[in-house]
């Protein structure tokens, strides 16, 4: 079961004012799906799919409009976009500089991350990248894959774009991951919401979250395989004020703005 969002998980909001929306924020992502189903034509569980099919995109090569048509190779003078190898102690910033430096000079590079802690690097890592980008007036889009959904080991290629998503902030309608939430569940939510043709975005702070709430879109791109659909993510930080006591906390989350293409 997908623990409840905790109440301090969101309460004054930096970038979206106060309002009746706030109910389904402090939601738990088990009750939005309920919602969802209420409007939703019945798909089979978890979004469209049986369990025997969800790691067939982790294991079987990505089906997307933006797949290189190249080898995905380095060195040698060879073509294709270059590797860039991130741990979970990889300074963002200098990450960020060579996904931009490579980005301007040819193809938006490939990136590797093995670990939670590698994830939470490389995601802020692509979404500092964005924000140096900017001047350059490019943006990136990602798509993630998992080796297997029961690890961590991923490849996430970037892809140029010219125009940018909708802007940081909160709306509505947007997830809020935890350490705990089941990714299948959370990538349900994703896949009914993108069925109904409305936007996605999903947020969450630290390793463990961020690195959930990523293969929670790499499942939904699953789910969304029968509809001949795919998705794209674009990052970027946010800030979340929370009250704890008399005291109200300023928090940066990364946020993910979900996009969906046609297969």
């Amino acid at each position: 079961m997908i623990p409840e969002i905790p109440g301090d998980c969101i309460r004054t909001l930096i970038t979206f004012p106060v309002t009746s929306a706030m109910d389904k924020l402090d939601k738990s992502i088990e009750e939005i799906i309920d919602d969802e189903k209420k409007t939703t034509p019945s798909r089979g569980r978890g979004g469209g799919r049986g369990r025997g099919g969800r790691n067939r995109r982790a294991k079987e090569g990505r089906v997307h409009p933006y797949k290189s048509s190249g080898n995905n190779r380095t060195g040698g003078g060879r073509k294709g976009p270059r590797n860039l190898k991130v741990g979970g102690s990889s300074n963002v910033k200098s990450v960020a500089g060579s996904i931009a430096k490579t980005t301007r000079e040819s193809e938006a590079p490939t990136v590797l991350a093995i670990g939670v802690d590698a994830i939470n690097q490389a995601v802020k890592a692509i979404t500092i990248a964005r924000i140096y980008l900017e001047e350059n007036n490019v943006d990136l889009r990602a798509q993630t894959d998992f080796e297997d959904l029961k690890g961590f080991k991923t490849t996430t290629r970037l892809f140029k774009a010219s125009q940018k998503p909708r802007g940081p902030k909160i709306d509505k309608d947007d997830l809020c991951v935890k350490s705990g939430s089941d990714h299948f569940k959370v990538a349900g939510a994703i896949a009914a919401r993108v069925r109904d043709g409305l936007s996605v975005g999903i947020y969450a702070k630290g390793s463990e979250a961020v690195s959930t709430m990523v293969k929670s879109v790499t499942v939904a791109r699953n789910y969304l395989d029968e509809d001949n659909l795919d998705l794209t993510y674009a990052p970027t930080f946010i800030e979340i004020e929370s009250t704890r006591g008399e005291d109200t906390i300023s928090s940066t989350y990364i946020k993910l703005t979900l996009l969906t293409h046609q297969l």
